[in-house]
């Protein structure tokens, strides 16, 4: 056996020791380091062949192993821009040098230009994405990922599309009873205004619905003139005569040439009772507010309850009053009966708003949703608007309508908020959300084989496979956990083991070399 070989192989067994103290020593140094993944040292025999009987000391070799698909424990934190990969894959980041690398170093803040930077200094990588609608990836490759940025570009407005109403109009209101409400919508700009939903009581089932802005009707409906119009019912026939006093006081709608609603009031008076000629006399008065605008004498038979005059067609004209022109009204509807009374008119035409009507269950039948038109206001634009009105109904109780309208005004960033599958959603102030990209990840066949740089990140080497591209939770990648940290995965009751063990045969390995060291000083005195 040779003495230098005994030498050599003392050296490298120190070398070798020496580079397991310096993989422990990283371990240790970086126990606290976000996502680092912990390397060891392996080693192998050098054996050299040994002739005649002589035995060729070779030494040893160490082959350094990364635990990359080792996962770490998890840390929670406040910030929702830290990030862990709860499973398999890496997050892909660009270095100041315009290079794309891999890591599980998930620490990311917020930079001043709104870019996703972590410690290490290396920025987060994505896709810009759309609501529902998955960018495509290139598989094998980085193109089209850019920087994730999570400024918002200042201020952000969505412009009103739709909205809803659901209540109750009260059926056991009088004909012309009105109530409004309030809700707000936003133009292009962000801008918000006040629209009123006028409901006004037109027949015992029908409604209209006006919806305006500043006063003024945005349905966009043509109004039509009122030019006819009906009374129905039955009158009791055993009231009293009383010329002073209706016995029965009832209303309609009508409209003026101009859309305007006139509320026209009805009253039958019973006026008189002939046993000789077996009828009864009614006096039917119209009035337009104030203003009387008809009047006709009406008789039935006391026995039949039919009426017997006006002749056929039995109607009465009205008389023209400001924009309301003459109203020609079918009386043939009217009878008497032992029943309770129960008088009711009504009159065509519309104006500017919405006609609902109601069956017997109070139910709303038709229409399902109504609509107004583009309005430009001050430079900018409220849309026509889309108003689902099906929930609506009209039942013996209280007016209670409530109600909706989309959009969101104008409104600074608050904050970011990024989901298990990656997507980054900016939120604005007033509640709004904006997905705006989804975090690429990537993976390779082999982890432990790719090559570790400095700033605890990762490149491809040619045995770890390439690289493929997909997405959080899709097959072969783990979820994003936001607000959260992987931990290393070191353990350093381990690595102070290890640190032990390689100190102590380190030793061991130096005694080799001084005794070697100690024969060829013995050999060389030999001649002395």
């Amino acid at each position: 056996m040779s003495l230098y070989g005994t030498m050599r192989t003392g050296v490298s067994g120190m070398n070798a020791q020496a580079n397991l103290l310096g993989t422990v020593g990283d371990n240790i140094a970086n126990s606290s380091t976000v996502g680092y993944k912990k390397a060891s040292t392996e080693f192998s025999s050098m054996i050299l062949p040994s002739t005649g009987g002589n035995y060729n000391s070779g030494g040893v070799q160490t082959n350094v192993r990364y635990s990359i698909n080792t996962q770490g424990s998890f840390s929670y934190t406040t910030s929702p821009t830290d990030l862990a990969i709860n499973g398999s894959g890496f997050f892909i980041v660009q270095g100041a040098d315009g290079s794309e690398y891999l890591t599980r170093s998930g620490n990311f803040g917020t930079q001043a230009d709104g870019t996703l930077m972590n410690s290490a200094g290396f920025t987060l990588m994505g896709y810009p994405y759309e609501e529902n609608v998955d960018p495509t990836i290139v598989i094998n490759g980085f193109v089209g990922l850019s920087e994730i940025n999570v400024k918002g570009g200042g201020l952000q407005a969505t412009p009103s599309t739709g909205g809803s109403v659901q209540g109750n109009l009260p059926v056991n209101e009088a004909v012309g009873f009105t109530k409004s409400s309030s809700v707000v919508a936003y133009d292009s700009k962000g801008n918000s205004r006040l629209l009123n939903y006028v409901y006004t009581k037109t027949s015992e089932t029908t409604w209209a619905l006006d919806v305006q802005y500043n006063g003024i009707s945005i349905t966009g409906n043509t109004p039509t003139k009122s030019a006819t119009g009906a009374v129905t019912g039955t009158l009791n026939n055993s009231l009293p005569v009383d010329a002073t006093k209706p016995a029965a006081t009832f209303k309609s709608i009508a409209y003026g040439t101009d859309g305007s609603s006139h509320e026209l009031t009805y009253k039958m008076i019973k006026t008189g009772t002939d046993v000789g000629t077996n009828t009864n006399t009614w006096d039917l008065k119209v009035y337009d507010g104030t203003v009387e605008i008809g009047t006709q004498a009406v008789t039935f038979d006391a026995t039949t309850g039919a009426m017997t005059s006006p002749a056929a067609p039995s109607e009465l004209t009205l008389t023209a009053n400001g924009t309301l022109e003459a109203l020609t009204i079918d009386l043939s509807g009217i009878s008497e009966s032992g029943a309770v009374t129960s008088v009711a008119a009504s009159a065509d035409g519309n104006g500017r708003g919405h006609q609902l009507t109601f069956n017997g269950s109070g139910v709303l039948t038709n229409p399902t949703s109504v609509s107004t038109t583009q309005q430009t206001i001050d430079g900018a634009t409220l849309n026509a608007l889309t108003i689902d009105i099906s929930k609506l109904t009209e039942l013996g109780a209280d007016y209670s309508i409530t109600g909706d309208v989309n959009g969101k005004g104008a409104s600074a960033v608050d904050k970011v908020e990024i989901s298990k599958d990656g997507i980054v959603s900016i939120l604005y102030k007033n509640g709004q959300s904006i997905p705006s990209y989804r975090i690429a990840m990537a993976n390779v066949q082999s982890p432990n084989n790719l090559t570790p740089l400095a700033g605890n990140v990762y490149s491809q080497s040619q045995d770890s496979g390439v690289i493929v591209m997909g997405y959080a939770g899709s097959s072969g990648y783990g979820e994003i956990l936001s607000s959260a940290l992987e931990d290393s995965n070191v353990d350093i009751a381990e690595e102070l083991t290890q640190m032990i063990q390689a100190q102590r045969n380190y030793t061991a390995n130096s005694k080799v070399f001084q005794t070697g060291s100690e024969l060829l000083d013995t050999l060389v005195n030999l001649k002395r």
